[in-house]
């Protein structure tokens, strides 16, 4: 939809692939698998922040939220 502003996902890449399509950045919780490598990757090109699963907190998940919003290089 074009009022998405952000994508929460775990980091899968169908999910991950239509994001970058539609040009959506991402807020990855990776739990397993190629999930955490796709993050990374993306984190690294600045359209994704990553936040591990083991320290996810409502702070931690609204910072990311904020941080996208606020920040216009997403």
């Amino acid at each position: 939809h074009k009022n998405v502003r952000a994508f929460i996902t775990h980091g899968g890449l169908l999910g991950t692939q239509e994001a970058i399509a539609h040009k959506v950045p991402m807020i990855g919780i990776p739990l397993f698998g190629d999930q955490k490598t796709n993050i990374r990757g993306y984190e690294h090109l600045k359209i994704a922040i990553s936040l591990s699963v083991d320290n996810l907190t409502r702070e931690s998940v609204m910072n990311a939220v904020e941080s996208i919003l606020k920040d216009p290089t997403y």
